[in-house]
C-alpha cells in the first residue's frame, strides 16, 4: 500500500495544506511543534478515524487534534493499495464514518464493515491491518523509536541493503562472500594464483 496524496483542510494546527508522497520511504522532519506527529496523526485518523475515549490520557485523540479556529475539520487521501487499486477517502471528523471512493470516484463507502464505536473499517477490510499494528509497523515516531543494539544493528542492515540494492532481504554479507569466492575462482590467492 503506498499514500499518494494527502488534503489537510484543518486537523490540529494544520491547514490549508497538500502532500504527495513520493515512492518508497518518505522521512517527514521539521522543528519541534511543528505539525510532524500532527501529521502522522491525521493519517491515523483519516484511516482510522479520531477516538473520542481518553483512554487514561487527559484528552481524547478528538479534543486534542479538533482545530481551535471555526472551520472545517476535515481532510482527504489518495492512496493504491499493492494490486494497483486506487483510493481516495473524505472524512468529516466530527461525523463517524468517511466517505470512500474507488478510482472511477464512485463512492463506495456501505461496501465495507461497519462498527458501533470506531465507524466504517475500510482500512481494516481492505488489508487486514488493525491501527496498532499500522502505528507499530507503518509509521515511527520518534519518541516510540526504541530498539535494543541488535534489533538497531538489523534495521540499519536493511535500511543500507534497501538504498544499495532496492531490497531490504538482500545480505550486504552475502555479497562480499559471493565477491571473495569468484575471486578465488578467477584470480586465485597470492601463494596459488589461477
Amino acid at each position: 500500500m503506498k499514500i499518494l496524496n494527502l488534503k489537510i483542510n484543518q486537523f490540529g494546527k494544520l491547514q490549508n495544506k497538500e502532500i504527495d508522497l513520493k515512492e518508497h520511504i518518505n522521512i517527514i522532519y521539521g522543528k519541534n511543534e511543528s505539525g510532524k506527529s500532527t501529521l502522522l496523526k491525521f493519517i491515523l485518523g483519516m484511516f482510522y478515524g479520531l477516538s473520542k475515549n481518553k483512554n487514561g490520557k487527559q484528552y481524547t485523540d478528538y479534543e486534542q487534534y479538533t482545530p481551535w479556529v471555526e472551520g472545517d475539520f476535515s481532510g482527504k487521501i489518495k492512496y493504491q493499495l499493492d494490486e494497483g487499486k486506487s483510493f481516495e477517502v473524505f472524512r468529516e471528523f466530527k461525523k463517524k464514518s468517511p466517505k470512500i471512493y474507488n478510482e472511477n470516484l464512485e463512492e463506495i463507502s456501505k461496501q465495507f464493515s461497519v462498527n458501533a464505536t470506531t465507524g466504517n473499517r475500510f482500512f481494516v477490510d481492505q488489508t487486514g491491518v488493525e491501527e496498532e499494528l499500522f502505528t507499530k509497523t507503518i509509521v515511527s515516531m520518534q519518541n516510540e523509536i526504541k530498539l535494543e543494539e541488535k534489533e538497531q544493528s538489523s534495521l540499519l542492515q536493511k535500511l543500507s541493503n534497501l538504498v544499495s540494492t532496492g531490497e531490504d532481504s538482500v545480505s550486504y554479507q552475502k555479497i562480499v562472500n559471493k565477491i571473495n569466492k569468484r575471486q578465488l575462482e578467477e584470480i586465485g590467492t597470492r601463494k596459488k594464483p589461477r
